[in-house]
C-alpha cells in the first residue's frame, strides 16, 4: 500500500512536471523561411530584393519596394522522413501533412510632400517552422532506462522520488529497495530491446505588421513587429522488453525456496515473477505567443546593384505546457499495473523563453528584367537564448542551470541564403539554396545543421499570378533516448520535401 499512497506526496516534490530544458530554447529559436512559393522556390533569399510578402520576416525594407497592392495566400503537402540508426539498427519513419503556408497583404501610396518617394503597408502571417514529424528508434542494449532512474534515487526516500520518472518506476515495481538500497528488476547485464516512438506536430507561424518608407526610389527602410504564434505537441512512447526471456524469478513451493537469474538480491513479490516490459510515456503540449521587432534598409546603388542589411531583437514569447507522464509495466506472472502523473488530468506551466537576436546582410544583382540574384548572410549566436520565470506567477522554477547550459553548449553560427529568378515572360523560373548552421558552430555539415535545396516557376499576367515552389530539407541529428550518461546515441537522418503553391494578384 505504501508504494500507492507515494504518489499524492510527489505531487508537491515537482514544481513543473515537465522540466524545461536547453531544448526547449533551442526549438523556437531554430527557425526557417516561410511564406509565399516564390521566396520558397528561391531559398527564402529576399534581403536585397525586396517586393515580396516574406520581407516583412526578412528584411522589412523590402516592402518598401513595392507601388501597388498586392494579396496572395500559400498553402501545399509536405513529406518527412527521418532514418533512425541506433546500436546496427536502421528503421524508418514517416509523416505526411497538408500545411498552411502563408498569407500578406500589401497596400502602398505615393507620399503626399515628395511623390517620387512612398508608402507602403503590410500584414502577412509566414508559417516559419514546421513541426510535423514521427520518429522510431530500436536497438539492443545493455544501458537500460533504469540505470538513469536508479541515479535519481541516491540519498532519497522513496516518498521523495521524483514522481514523474523515477517515482513512476518505484509504483510499477520496476525500481525496489531491500534495506534500504535501490536495486532494479531490469537486470543491467541483459540486453533489452529498446524503442522510442516519438511523434511531434505543429507549427511556429509569425503575424507580420509591417511599414515602409521608399525615399526617391533610392533608399528603402522599414519595420515590422513580428509576433509568434506557438502550437507544439510532444508524445515519446518508449519501451524495453525482455524479448529473450533472459530475465526470470521462479518461486518453488514444495521447498518454499526462490531462485533467479539476477546476479544481485531482490524480492519476489507473488504474481510478478521476472520482468517482461516497461512502456514510458512522456506527452505535451506547447501553445503561446510573444512579439519582437525588426528594422532593415535596402539601398540601390545602381539600377543592377541593391544592399540591404536587417536587424532582429530578440524574440518574448510566453509559453504554457501542459503535461502526462505514464509508465506500465508487466512481468512474467500477474496482469502488470500502470500509474501517471499528475495522477488527474495532467499538469500545466507557464514560462517565457527569450530567443537569439538575429542581424542580416543581404546584396542582390538584377539584369533589367532579365533576372536577379539574391544572397542574404546572418548571423546568430544561440548561447543567447535563455528561459526565464513569467513575473507573478504561481510557481517560481530555477533555471539558472538551464541558462549556464545554455551559454556553455551553444555558440555563434552563420545562416546563408540564395536564390536566382530567370524572367522568360510570362513564366518565371527560380532556384534556390539555404544552409542553417548547428547551434554548435558547424555550417555546411554537422549535427543539427539544415540544408536546403528548392526551385520553382510561376506565371503572371498584369493582376494575376501563380507561384509553385519544390523545396527539398536535408539534415543528421545525435539523439539521445535518455540521460546521455547511459545510453548511445542515435543518428538521425531528415529528408523533407515541401510542394506548395501561392495564388495571388496586384490591385
Amino acid at each position: 500500500m505504501l508504494r500507492y499512497s507515494l504518489i499524492g506526496i510527489a505531487l508537491f516534490l515537482v514544481l513543473s512536471g515537465k522540466a524545461q530544458n536547453d531544448q526547449d530554447a533551442l526549438r523556437y529559436s531554430q527557425i526557417g523561411f516561410g511564406g509565399t512559393s516564390r521566396s520558397k522556390a528561391m531559398g527564402g533569399s529576399f534581403g536585397a530584393l525586396g517586393a515580396d510578402g516574406s520581407c516583412m520576416s526578412i528584411n522589412p525594407a523590402g516592402i518598401g519596394l513595392y507601388k501597388k497592392g498586392d494579396v496572395n495566400i500559400s498553402f501545399g503537402l509536405r513529406f518527412f522522413g527521418v532514418n533512425s540508426k541506433y546500436q546496427n539498427t536502421s528503421t524508418n519513419d514517416f509523416k505526411a501533412s497538408l500545411i498552411y503556408d502563408g498569407f500578406s497583404l500589401t497596400t502602398a501610396w505615393d507620399s503626399k510632400q515628395k511623390p517620387e518617394s512612398h508608402n507602403a503597408f503590410g500584414i502577412s502571417v509566414n508559417q516559419l517552422a514546421n513541426f510535423n514529424s514521427n520518429t522510431t528508434i530500436i536497438g539492443y542494449s545493455r544501458n537500460s532506462r533504469t540505470q538513469d532512474m536508479l541515479a535519481q534515487t541516491t540519498n532519497t526516500s522513496p516518498k521523495n522520488l521524483d514522481g514523474s520518472y523515477s517515482g513512476l518506476a518505484f509504483q510499477n515495481y520496476i525500481l525496489d529497495t531491500i534495506d534500504g538500497h535501490y536495486y532494479s528488476f531490469v537486470d543491467p547485464t541483459k540486453s533489452v530491446r529498446q524503442k522510442d516512438q516519438i511523434q511531434t506536430s505543429g507549427h511556429y507561424n509569425e503575424l507580420c505588421l509591417n511599414y515602409a518608407y521608399g525615399y526617391m526610389d533610392k533608399l528603402y527602410i522599414g519595420a515590422t513587429l513580428g509576433i509568434p504564434i506557438v502550437n507544439y505537441n510532444y508524445t515519446s512512447t518508449y519501451t524495453e522488453t525482455d524479448d529473450k526471456d533472459s530475465m526470470r524469478i521462479t518461486y518453488n513451493a514444495s521447498n518454499n525456496t526462490v531462485s533467479s537469474t539476477y546476479p544481485y538480491s531482490l524480492y519476489y513479490y507473488t504474481g510478478l515473477g521476472g520482468f517482461k516490459e516497461f512502456t514510458y510515456t512522456e506527452s505535451y503540449k506547447t501553445t503561446g505567443t510573444g512579439f519582437d521587432l525588426k528594422l532593415g534598409a535596402i539601398y540601390r546603388l545602381t539600377d543592377y546593384l541593391r544592399v540591404g542589411a536587417s536587424y532582429q531583437s530578440p524574440t518574448i514569447i510566453k509559453l504554457t505546457d501542459t503535461y502526462l507522464y505514464q509508465l506500465s509495466s508487466t512481468f512474467d506472472e500477474g496482469p502488470g499495473s500502470s500509474t501517471q502523473y499528475p495522477p488527474d488530468n495532467g499538469g500545466r506551466f507557464s514560462y517565457k523563453i527569450i530567443t537569439p537576436q538575429r542581424i542580416t546582410g543581404s546584396v542582390a544583382f538584377l539584369y533589367k528584367k532579365f533576372g536577379a540574384i539574391n544572397v542574404d548572410y546572418e548571423s546568430v549566436n544561440y548561447g543567447q537564448a535563455s528561459i526565464q520565470n513569467i513575473s507573478g506567477g504561481t510557481y517560481q522554477a530555477d533555471f539558472s542551470g538551464v541558462n549556464t547550459t545554455i551559454r556553455n553548449k551553444y555558440t555563434r553560427t552563420s545562416n546563408l541564403r540564395v536564390g536566382a529568378e530567370v524572367n522568360i515572360k510570362p513564366m518565371f523560373i527560380r532556384l534556390g539554396y539555404a544552409m542553417y548552421g548547428s547551434p554548435y558552430g558547424d555550417t555546411f555539415t554537422g549535427s543539427l545543421v539544415r540544408n536546403y535545396a528548392s526551385g520553382g516557376f510561376g506565371f503572371r499576367n498584369n493582376k494575376f499570378y501563380v507561384d509553385i515552389s519544390l523545396l527539398k530539407q536535408f539534415g543528421t541529428e545525435n539523439y539521445y533516448m535518455f540521460n546521455p550518461k547511459y545510453v548511445q546515441k542515435a543518428i538521425l537522418t531528415n529528408s523533407g520535401t515541401t510542394i506548395a503553391v501561392s495564388i495571388g494578384c496586384k490591385f
